[in-house]
C-alpha cells in the first residue's frame, strides 16, 4: 500500500527573516524574527550537495527535508534563517521536489560552534 503523506519526524525548525537593527546610521546588531514552524526529516548529505556549497563558497552543515508550505510559493526564499534547537542556520539553498510536496533546505550554521540564539 502506497503511503499519501511523508512524516517529518526528527524535529522542528522555525523559519524567518533577520532584519538589522542600527543606531545613527550605524549597524549595531541583528534580530531573528520567525515567520513559521515546520517538522522536518534529516537527509543525508551527498557528495554532489558538498561540492555545490563549495562552488558558493559555504559550509554545508546540514540537509533537512520539509513539507513545501504554500505561503513559500511568493517569496525569496534564499534570505531565510533557520533555528533548529536553538542552533541558527543561513540558507545556502532551497530546492523542492518535482511534485512540489517536499521542501529541500541546505543550511549553514551561523558563527563559531556554541554560539546558539535564545
Amino acid at each position: 500500500m502506497k503511503n499519501y503523506r511523508k512524516t517529518y519526524n526528527d524535529g522542528y525548525l522555525t523559519y524567518g527573516t533577520k532584519t538589522t537593527k542600527r543606531k545613527n546610521g550605524k549597524r549595531i546588531g541583528s534580530t531573528f524574527e520567525p515567520e513559521g514552524k515546520l517538522a522536518f526529516n534529516e537527509l543525508s548529505i551527498r557528495e554532489q550537495d558538498y561540492q555545490m556549497a563549495d562552488m558558493s563558497t559555504s559550509k554545508l552543515d546540514l540537509k533537512v527535508e520539509t513539507m513545501y508550505p504554500p505561503s513559500f510559493k511568493m517569496k525569496r526564499k534564499t534570505k531565510y534563517t533557520v533555528v533548529i534547537e536553538s542552533i541558527e542556520y543561513d540558507v545556502i539553498k532551497l530546492d523542492t521536489d518535482y511534485s512540489k510536496n517536499n521542501l529541500y533546505f541546505y543550511l549553514q550554521e551561523v558563527g563559531e560552534a556554541g554560539d546558539s540564539v535564545e
